[in-house]
């Protein structure tokens, strides 16, 4: 009798830990689809540019696409995407700003931006993962925005001083990569903080545990 039961037990826990193999393995397909769809709408979007007059560095929603990833993926998902849509980028799929592609581009005036996409995502997702609705949340989402796109400028600063340049003073790089674009960066956030509370529901069905 004694044996019986053990085989039955053991029966029933193979049987769990086949299903919860089997979900698990649904749970990822999920995942991987959620990140390549974002990065998808990355390769799509970011490309169009708009060039200022002045400086080598033009206007796109890289920034705008980085805030609402973070939001609705999560860090881990976020990272993901991102450098999914990084890598088609290094592989000569023409969706960096302006149409551009290949590695190459790093090293070009954007070079800094394009790496500080990672940091960016991560920071966001990190920071709003666990927030709710109501005012803190939307001041949560505001606060992580501000410190991805911190991260953003001190990257694409410091490499347009070291890499891209080679010699541009911290000044000069300021005017060409952050000065100019901090109007166009506020209203992306303004902007990405209104679709806060119609989004909210939207992190809640695209997240996934485990992030």
């Amino acid at each position: 009798m004694k044996k019986s039961r053990d085989k039955l037990e053991i029966k029933e826990s193979e049987k769990s830990q086949k299903t919860k193999n089997k979900k698990n393995r649904g749970d990822t397909i999920v995942e991987l689809t959620k990140a390549a769809l974002f990065a998808a709408v990355f390769c799509v979007l970011s490309p169009h540019t708009l060039y200022l007059p002045f400086g080598p560095v033009g206007i796109t929603l890289g920034s705008f696409l980085l805030y609402l990833t973070g939001l609705l993926l999560g860090p881990r998902l976020g990272i993901i995407s991102v450098f999914l849509y990084l890598c088609l980028g290094l592989l000569g799929l023409p969706v960096f700003a302006g149409y551009t592609a290949g590695a190459g581009v790093l090293f070009g005036p954007t070079g800094g931006f394009l790496l500080g996409y990672v940091p960016c995502v991560a920071i966001i997702g990190f920071i709003i993962k666990n927030a709710t609705g109501g005012k803190k949340g939307i001041v949560r989402f505001l606060l992580a925005m501000l410190a991805g796109t911190l991260v953003l400028y001190l990257f694409g600063t410091v490499w347009f001083m070291g890499v891209y340049t080679k010699g541009a003073s911290f000044f000069e790089a300021l005017s060409a990569c952050v000065l100019p674009f901090l109007p166009f960066d506020g209203a992306k956030l303004i902007l990405a903080a209104a679709l806060y509370r119609p989004f909210l529901p939207l992190k809640y069905r695209t997240t996934v545990t485990n992030q």
